[in-house]
């Protein structure tokens, strides 16, 4: 069962050199053991779920690979002909007229199966330091605020503290894990798939060294239907992924709700008092004595706010109209929508990763955080020179608010 036969062509065949890149982008789904898998022409859309009320997709575009061929008869058993609504993949464009999309497969996996056996040899795993392409230092190769918490900053905060978990060098704690990673060796892999009721071969190679793994498929089950045209935003922000990271880190690890503000610019320049800086990670509600200023700070009116609430009280961090953090920012109208903390906690290890992060809202308060992570391991500007690069996205629904 493990081969279709000589005559008989592979659904699918592709070719990795190093599969850090892979399980990098891969282990930002870990949170849920089983995944959906479609294989398509122009790549793999990988999806979990998590109660009903949030998704996450991970698309990992062919050029990702060096090589990667795929070849389906719309007659073929495991052909799906009818795409589904799409999910707001960053390639779609909406068409009045879309053409007939070619055929796909799907299947589902067991996911912590495949990042065992993508770290068969030990330089694969979380160990390695949750991004494999930022430089010494924690900061993504891109040359850019390269003191944490420094002032290309949109916000600051007084007292500014690292994360537990890092050293102060600013992350090199845990960078080196395991002997192979020391000796510089990598993983190159093969992956194919035969059709309906086949298992995933995955080839890893090292040294010389070949493994054989054959993971089983099922057939997939069906998926919410959380479908965001691009059309149907009504916020748009693109933020460092330093600025979104630092800021989640901050917050208490009681919280139970999360809500995201939004105000148009000019709504925000309006209500500015001028001093902006002061507020990141020491603005909560409920203790005493919370400082001199505050009613100037109150008359403030960001662009962006994220306020934690939980059993020790409540936070606030703000956000100006900085492009050194913001790059891209459209809101035409005030926005706030409030979602349970434990879901955009799960987008910790896709932030780790992230160059940058993509956040979109529609009406009904349906949002969308796309991580854009570079997949070359030579880095981020590499990755983005080479065209490697995959696409976390997460969509959750909101807390209905009384």
């Amino acid at each position: 069962m493990s081969d279709h036969g000589a005559h008989e062509p592979l659904i699918l065949v592709a070719t990795m050199p190093d599969v850090r890149p892979l399980a990098s982008i891969l282990r930002s789904l870990s949170f849920r053991n089983q995944a959906t898998v479609k294989i398509g022409v122009e790549g793999l859309v990988v999806t979990v779920e998590e109660g009903r009320s949030l998704q996450a997709h991970a698309y990992i575009s062919r050029d990702a690979f060096s090589s990667y061929a795929f070849s389906l008869s719309p007659s073929d058993p495991a052909a799906y002909v009818d795409a589904p609504a799409p999910r707001s993949s960053p390639s779609a464009s909406p068409s009045p007229h879309p053409p007939t999309p070619p055929p796909y497969c799907q299947l589902t996996l067991s996911l912590s199966t495949v990042l065992e056996c993508l770290n068969i040899f030990g330089n694969a795993g979380a160990g390695g330091g949750a991004n494999p392409f930022k430089r010494e230092g924690g900061r993504e190769g891109e040359g850019e605020d390269e003191a944490p918490g420094g002032s290309g900053g949109g916000w600051r905060g007084g007292g500014r503290r690292r994360r537990s978990d890092e050293g102060e060098d600013g992350g090199r704690r845990g960078a080196r894990k395991s002997a192979a990673q020391e000796e510089g060796k990598t993983t190159s892999l093969r992956v194919s798939y035969a059709g309906q009721g086949e298992p995933l071969v995955m080839l890893l190679e090292e040294g010389g060294i070949v493994t054989r793994c054959e993971i089983t498929t099922y057939e997939p089950e069906g998926l919410l239907d959380l479908a965001f045209p691009d059309s149907a935003k009504v916020l748009r922000m693109i933020i460092k992924s330093d600025g979104l990271r630092d800021a989640l880190s901050e917050l208490p690890p009681s919280s139970e709700k999360l809500t995201f503000s939004f105000s148009p610019p000019s709504e925000a320049r309006a209500g500015a008092s001028g001093a902006r800086y002061g507020t990141f990670g020491a603005r909560r509600g409920g203790e005493a004595g919370e400082g001199e200023g505050e009613e100037e700070e109150e008359e403030e009116v960001p662009v962006f706010r994220i306020e934690s609430v939980g059993t020790m009280g409540s936070t606030e961090m703000d956000y100006t109209d900085d492009k050194d953090v913001l790059e891209t920012f459209e809101c035409e109208y005030p926005i706030r929508n409030t979602y349970k903390f434990s879901h955009i906690q799960l987008t910790k290890h896709a932030l780790a990763s992230a160059i940058k992060v993509s956040i979109r809202t529609d009406e009904e308060g349906l949002i969308s955080l796309q991580f854009m992570i570079p997949l070359s391991p030579r880095g981020a500007r590499a990755s983005v020179a080479e065209g490697k690069i995959g696409f976390v996205e997460f969509l959750c629904v909101p807390l209905d608010e009384y």
